[in-house]
């Protein structure tokens, strides 16, 4: 398979560079003969121009101007949006672009004998009062009161993509720092993929233009809050042929050991990627991209050795501390752009997705045994078309469709041995299978007139045919609240699952918005949008409008600084796997048996005098809602870089939980309904409150730094940790008040990149954070609702102190003009990346059973000191 795919690439390569050579070769000979004569060194500007939706803006007028604003030269768009200037003495300089409909923009650049990647301006669409420039000189500034332009935005371009050190190449991860675990919902992070809701990014790592998070926070177009998205644009259409293939690789004999590894185990990491776009023949009109990656990766997984000496001591066999972990992934993706002759932009992509696991959770406190093996294999195919009927209206429809398999295969067929704080052994009891054919799509309209720009329309984030095979606990799962009771054949719980599986359902999640940025003074813009929401399965609840409003507000027009603001309303979504628990644990289809205190093994008089449970809905559940608010101030620091302080405020109403509904009372151990074992009922009753002060710096104030620090100080609180969550006593949910499973009180990440020498290139990246909270409990079921989760008397929810986490990855790199020409530059860089350079022991895993020996101790921990070598052709 590497074979193959690395021919497919650096055919695609070679083709493209022929092409690039054989249709520059006479301006090359002027180039030349001109260097030869004595002229000053030059370079090259190009770049590509695009609406705030990421479609290329034809026909626009590009000014290049000199230090002293006089006209240099002047270009005009192509219709991929692509403009060049050649043979560019070194210097600084000032791009100036206009277009009809939007509104003029102007930016610094620099050429210099390092060549930089191409550049990337969005133009806003025009209203009839211009922006406020919130700095000195003619230059377009970065802080401006564009209500969508915030500075606690986090984006990573390209350019800084390929500098900072990125981990496996999993640029998704090395963003996530800047998310916020207490703002995102029930069904995780919210992924989107060119304006879309997507599982995946649909190309290559190196086919990504731009990561961002945090961008226009209370835009109505999105159903979650800026710190719970990620958004992603990725490249489009070109009228050159560029690409870039990348190799890299990883080898355990250089890297440090695992704080747990008696024995360092030996680990090895093979990735193949690459990327190529460009026009299809000599058409001017339509063009391709080709993207593919492949990932082998021979990993171990790491045994806690407390847990490893009592498993053999309990009688579970010689125990291997370490055990292949090892992953292959492949991905492929291909799309095809044409640019109609009305101006309409059309482009349709096709990807492909299989990634394999053995020994999938694996460590810690868990046992070889008790590891699953898993695969996935997806097929989707995104479409895209935008039409712009005149300078004032633009329409873009966007969708993709797909299909996906998953199932989960447990290593070992035994019953799961759970001995609480200690370890997990026998079988995982894990086998099911995941099965979907789903749609997501957007359709709006954007109009500009006078001081409005409104855009409308329909975002459907899933419309998924599901499939879920559930054969989980088919032979059961033994909990023992500790080594004695295990010792003494005393379990505490026993759990079995008998029945049909089988279940298959349609989700609906269809909504709608309307928005509006309003210019009301040359100083002061706000933003008025709403948000319709609605799934199924959930009471089908019809009144979920969520209201969102911001603001942005300078003094004066000369000032540096705005003050901006904003309010919001973001609905939450189940996500399949509640609907699939209401479905399959009806009392008919899938059994659930929950026998207290039972013999070991269990006796099947135990099992047959024990009621079936149930996962039943609150008749009062909604759909839970965040308000989000906040308020700041900006401030140009130097041209290129800004400062920003602000305040956020977040409230979960009516958030998820799930309880006992046949709890037994105080003092008792029979249910209120002896009919009916555990009756799991969901509930949307929960609440949560967070405050933070939020201290970003970004920009390049000189050549030495480029990137972003930002520094978080907060708390947040709630009763809940989500939908699956049960309170320790399900008779009095309130009493889990208590600190958020992912609270952190200090929070400080810094992303940048620096040249300090024409030799080499470093990339940083620091984080420090604080600890989250560890839950102390007993280990039992004390209370004989079926949920090991009991904490000891007059202990409170999340009171102990968790470990914090440091970690230094640094990135330097050399690049190779493999060129002398500019405009076709052909590029090798070659890069030395060390993560978690300072070697801590960042501890993922404390323990709070205060029956288990490892009580207030870590069971595992974040990887160790790892290099990893990247090589990277760009052309």
């Amino acid at each position: 398979m590497r074979s193959q795919l690395f021919v497919i690439l650096l055919f695609a390569a070679m083709q493209c560079c022929s092409a690039v050579a054989g249709s520059a070769q006479s301006s090359s000979v002027v180039e030349e003969s001109t260097d030869s004569a004595g002229s000053s060194p030059s370079g090259t500007i190009s770049g590509t121009l695009v609406d705030p939706s990421g479609a290329a803006i034809a026909k626009a007028q590009v000014s290049l101007l000199g230090p002293d604003s006089k006209p240099l030269a002047q270009t005009v768009t192509g219709k991929t949006g692509y403009f060049s200037f050649d043979k560019v003495a070194f210097g600084k300089y000032v791009l100036q672009f206009s277009a009809e409909g939007f509104r003029e923009a102007a930016i610094e650049t620099t050429v210099t004998e390092k060549q930089g990647n191409a550049l990337r301006i969005t133009l806003q669409i025009s209203v009839q009062t211009e922006s406020v420039t919130v700095a000195s000189g003619g230059v377009v500034p970065l802080v401006t009161t564009e209500t969508s332009e915030n500075q606690n935005t986090n984006i990573v371009d390209r350019d800084a993509l390929d500098r900072v050190p990125v981990f496996d190449q999993d640029y998704i991860t090395t963003m996530s720092r800047f998310l916020d675990d207490n703002a995102t919902g029930t069904n995780g992070v919210t992924l989107v993929v060119n304006g879309i809701e997507a599982n995946g990014p649909g190309v290559t790592p190196s086919a990504v233009q731009e990561v961002k998070i945090n961008n226009n926070p209370y835009s109505a177009r999105f159903s979650r809050p800026g710190r719970a998205r990620l958004e992603i644009v990725t490249k489009g259409a070109s009228s050159d042929y560029h690409g870039s293939l990348n190799f890299l690789f990883r080898d355990s004999i250089f890297d440090a050991s695992n704080a747990f590894a008696v024995v360092k185990p030996p680990e090895r990491r093979q990735y193949y990627e690459g990327s190529v776009v460009g026009p299809i023949g000599h058409s001017k009109h339509s063009s391709f991209l080709l993207a593919l990656d492949e990932d082998i990766q021979d990993q171990q997984a790491v045994v806690d050795p407390t847990a490893l000496v009592a498993g053999e001591a309990l009688g579970f066999g010689k125990i291997a501390q370490t055990v292949a972990n090892p992953t292959h992934h492949f991905f492929g993706s291909g799309r095809f752009f044409h640019d109609f002759s009305n101006g309409d932009q059309f482009w349709i992509g096709y990807s492909y997705e299989h990634r394999s696991v053995e020994n999938q959770n694996v460590g810690g406190t868990i046992l070889p045994s008790a590891g699953v093996n898993t695969r996935f294999l997806e097929h989707e195919i995104n479409v895209s078309e935008l039409h712009q009927f005149s300078s004032h209206w633009l329409n873009q429809l966007r969708f993709l469709v797909g299909h996906y398999d998953s199932p989960v295969t447990s290593v070992t067929a035994s019953p799961q041995i759970a001995v609480s704080g200690l370890f997990t052994a026998g079988g995982a009891q894990a086998d099911s299978r995941r099965t979907e054919y789903h749609f997501d799509g957007t359709d709006f309209a954007t109009y500009a007139s006078g001081k409005h720009q409104l855009s409308f329309g329909i975002d459907i984030p899933d419309i998924s045919r599901r499939g879920f095979d559930d054969f989980t606990n088919r032979q059961g799962t033994y909990t023992f609240a500790s080594s004695a009771d295990f010792t003494s054949a005393l379990p505490t719980t026993f759990l079995l699952q008998t029945g049909q599986g089988h279940v298959v359902f349609l989700e609906k999640v269809i909504s709608g918005f309307v928005e509006d940025n309003i210019r009301l003074k040359p100083n002061f813009s706000i933003y008025l949008g709403v948000r319709y929401y609605w799934q199924n399965y959930f009471h089908d609840d019809p009144n979920n409008f969520a209201p969102r409003i911001s603001f942005a507000y300078a003094p004066t027009s000369s000032s540096k600084t705005v003050i901006r603001g904003g309010f919001g309303e973001f609905y939450d979504r189940t996500g399949p796997s509640p609907i699939s628990d209401l479905l399959h644990f009806n009392g008919v289809d899938l059994l659930r048996f929950i026998v207290e205190s039972p013999h070991y093994p269990v006796l099947p008089g135990e099992l047959s005098g024990t009621p079936t449970s149930l996962v039943t809905l609150d008749p009062r559940a909604r759909i839970p809602y965040n308000l989000q608010y906040s308020i700041g101030v900006e401030r140009q620091v130097t041209a290129k870089s800004t400062a920003s302080a602000v305040y956020i405020g977040n409230r979960g109403i009516d958030t998820f939980r799930s309880i006992d509904a046949n709890a037994p009372f105080a003092g008792s151990s029979i249910p209120p309904d002896p009919a009916l074992g555990q009756v799991r009922q969901i509930q949307s009753e929960g609440y949560l409150k967070g405050n933070a002060l939020e201290l970003t710096f970004r920009g390049k104030p000189s050549r030495y730094f480029s990137g972003q620090i930002q520094y978080t100080l907060s708390r947040t609180y709630n009763n809940t940790s989500g939908i699956t969550f049960f309170p320790a006593n399900s008779l009095n949910p309130s009493g889990d008040w208590g600190r958020s499973d992912n609270d952190r009180l200090h929070k400080f990440d810094l992303l940048a990149s620096s040249q300090p020498t024409r030799f080499f290139n470093l990339g940083v990246a620091l984080s420090l954070y604080s600890g989250k909270p560890v839950n102390i409990t007993t280990g039992a079921d004390n209370n004989h609702d079926g949920i090991v989760n009991d904490r000891p008397a007059g202990v409170a929810r999340n009171t102990m102190a968790g470990p914090g986490f440091i970690n230094l990855d640094l990135n330097m790199a050399h690049d190779f003009q493999l060129s002398k020409k500019k405009k076709e530059a052909k590029v090798l860089s070659v890069s030395l990346n060390s993560f978690n350079v300072l070697n801590h022991p960042n501890y993922v895993t404390y323990v709070g059973t205060i029956s288990s020996p490892l009580f207030g101790k870590p069971a595992a921990a974040l990887s160790p000191r790892r290099m990893q070598l990247d090589v990277q052709f760009k052309f």
